[in-house]
């Protein structure tokens, strides 16, 4: 654990709920204890005005100020996006360092992220987040950081990233990340020649997508109880009760006020969900504020121009639904719905095939065709595993197949 000491502001607007406040500063505690920091101390201001330089008005930073010294805090983390220079206005005020919501989370991408793909578009992520703060910021202050930021392990990193290389750095984050996407978007067009019908999973961070996943599909990973455990797509082959076969992708998680940083950076990785044929939403009944969540993943989604392709809609942990109101909104989402109880995993196994097959059976049809014992369409139906019967006949091979409805003119040439 670490020894820093966090004293966390927030805010409100004019006129929000005290629940909606509470839910807001439960989940920055949350985000905050994945980095192993201590929260000391919580205050909370409503914002009539952002001002433009220090983001509070004077008596709210001397208040700030009062606390930090008898909280003997370490560091202040504000949860709100704050411009370099507000940050430099604050750090001077207070003499401590200060993160904002979009240091906070970029921390938990860093700790997180296994592939080299994401630990290159969060390094970039980073690079473009510190260069503007690097011209506010003297080099011997960012030597002293810690906390949020020093929970990364990027702490002898922050000196590296001067004025007169961060802009090398990002040129050369940027080549190494256009590699990889070549590479994949070489990967992709081979998986397209023998297409299976792919679903990915999306929603809310921590709503229960790693589980599912792990429960249709065995191999995949082991589920964490964290925020942002998942941040590298992770995809399984999963066999419907017909016996067709589907790819099923685990997606990073969303978050309220998701840093427009973070999404571009994750955009490639997202994109597994861009290029399903299906997208799936998991939301999680048992959140306190799953009407929110919901809002967020739809808000996301939308961003990344991906709304079309949600095909459903998994009411997850059921067993244990907030509330009435929150129920009877994700009941209400206009899209196909089916609700699941992890904890009875084979049920619920049964209730996500079944609904996976009926999207799926919905996109395929039926075609009779009669092909020539030469014909090699016989043998890619084979392969694909589209064929249902055969029947050999004396000059043909009549075969019964089943092939996507947006394919159905490849089979008839």
């Amino acid at each position: 654990m670490s020894e820093e000491q966090i004293l966390l502001v927030s805010t409100r607007e004019v006129g929000e709920d005290e629940r909606r406040a509470y839910l807001k500063e439960v989940e920055m505690r949350s985000l905050l204890e994945t980095l192993g920091l201590k929260v000391v101390y919580h205050i909370s201001f409503t914002i009539k005005e952002i001002n433009k330089t220090s983001f509070f008005g004077k008596g709210q930073i001397e208040e700030i100020t009062n606390l930090a010294k008898a909280t003997d805090a370490t560091e202040v983390v504000i949860d709100s996006f704050l411009s370099p220079k507000q940050e430099m206005k604050i750090e001077e005020a207070l003499s401590l360092p200060v993160s904002d919501r979009e240091a906070v989370i970029l921390a938990i991408f860093l700790l997180n992220a296994h592939s080299k793909e994401a630990k290159l578009q969060i390094k970039r992520a980073e690079a473009i987040y510190q260069k503007p703060r690097l011209i506010f910021r003297e080099a011997n202050y960012s030597q002293q950081r810690g906390g949020v930021r020093g929970a990364k392990g990027e702490g002898e990193k922050q000196i590296e990233l001067e004025r007169r290389t961060i802009e090398k750095d990002i040129q050369k984050l940027e080549k190494e990340i256009e590699g990889i996407k070549k590479n994949r978007l070489t990967q992709h067009k081979k998986r397209e020649r023998n297409k299976l019908y792919s679903f990915a999973l999306t929603g809310y961070t921590n709503a229960g997508k790693t589980t599912i996943l792990n429960t249709l599909a065995p191999s995949a990973p082991k589920p964490e109880d964290k925020l942002f455990a998942t941040l590298d797509t992770t995809t399984r082959l999963v066999t419907l009760p017909s016996g067709k076969e589907i790819t099923l992708s685990d997606t990073v998680g969303f978050i309220r006020d998701l840093p427009p940083l973070l999404i571009e950076a994750f955009s490639s990785t997202i994109e597994e969900a861009l290029s399903a044929d299906g997208i799936i939403i998991v939301a999680d009944a048992s959140h306190p504020d799953s009407i929110e969540c919901f809002k967020s993943t739809i808000d996301t989604l939308t961003r990344l121009n991906a709304l079309d392709r949600i095909k459903l809609v998994v009411i997850n942990k059921i067993d244990s639904f907030y509330d009435d109101i929150s129920l009877s909104f994700l009941r209400s989402s206009g899209y196909k719905t089916i609700e699941t109880n992890m904890k009875d995993k084979e049920k619920a196994k049964e209730t996500i095939l079944n609904a996976l097959e009926e999207i799926v059976s919905e996109n395929y049809t039926e075609l009779t065709l009669s092909l020539p014992y030469s014909s090699p369409l016989f043998s890619q139906l084979s392969q694909e595993k589209r064929i249902k019967s055969v029947e050999y006949k004396e000059d043909c091979i009549l075969v019964i197949a089943e092939v996507p409805k947006n394919e159905e003119r490849r089979y008839l040439k």
